[in-house]
């Protein structure tokens, strides 16, 4: 019934048109996030997937509040540990020079790691890895972070190809098969494929041929992630 009038009257579909519209693309993209983080958490829980989430550039942390959420809401069987990597008050940062982009300005995604802190204060197993990626994922006590744990889902959303790379490198060690790997602005750098977080995932596969990926969900505006079937 309401599609036959929407059909007949224009200013149904005028509506529709101005809402959707009125939407900013920042909030669509970010809903999607959302959706593929659940998709993610609940694909990881049907496959009987052990291990962490790990989340490299959290801003605020939205995004991770979402993972930790949807965990709970599933009532997952699995007791996960929640990773959050970001430079926080130091903001970003360059550190290739083949990472410039016009949209990416230094100085800018600054964000209060003590108020993301009291965000998590009543997540015991939400930690929060303070500094450039770089440094922090380099040093020698890195590895301790996760123990022994495997990643389940790792989220990338740097912008960047050369903290991405470092990301993935970071979490190699425990990637398995089923493993989902998230990548934000994946389309970026007018879509080239050796730059950005696409560059990323490309040199770490080439770098590393034993691991092998396909793809699990498209998500946001220009959102992207994979699923590891091979290590």
């Amino acid at each position: 019934m309401l599609f036959e009038l929407a059909k007949k009257f224009a200013f149904i579909q005028n509506i529709v048109v101005n809402l959707q519209t009125s939407l900013h693309p920042s909030i669509m993209h970010n809903l999607g996030k959302i959706e593929v983080i659940k998709k993610a958490m609940w694909h990881s829980e049907l496959e009987g997937l052990t291990g962490d989430y790990f989340e490299f550039g959290i801003y605020e942390g939205t995004s991770l509040y979402a993972a930790v959420k949807a965990h709970k809401k599933i009532k997952s069987s699995f007791k996960r540990n929640f990773y959050g990597f970001d430079s926080f008050d130091d903001g970003f940062k360059y550190f290739d020079e083949r990472d410039k982009h016009p949209y990416f300005k230094e100085g800018d995604f600054v964000s209060s790691y003590e108020k993301t802190k009291k965000r998590f204060a009543a997540f015991p197993n939400v930690k929060l890895i303070k500094g450039y990626f770089e440094e922090t994922t380099t040093a020698p006590e890195a590895k301790n972070i996760y123990g022994n744990n495997k990643c389940a889902i790792v989220f990338i959303d740097c912008d960047l190809m050369h903290p991405s790379i470092v990301a993935l490198e970071y979490v190699k060690p425990i990637l398995q098969a089923g493993s989902i790997i998230i990548l934000d602005d994946y389309f970026a750098y007018k879509g080239d494929e050796n730059l950005g977080t696409a560059g990323a995932l490309r040199t770490f596969l080439q770098t590393n041929p034993t691991i092998s990926v396909r793809e699990f969900s498209d998500y946001g505006y220009g959102g992207k992630s994979f699923v590891v079937t091979k290590v």
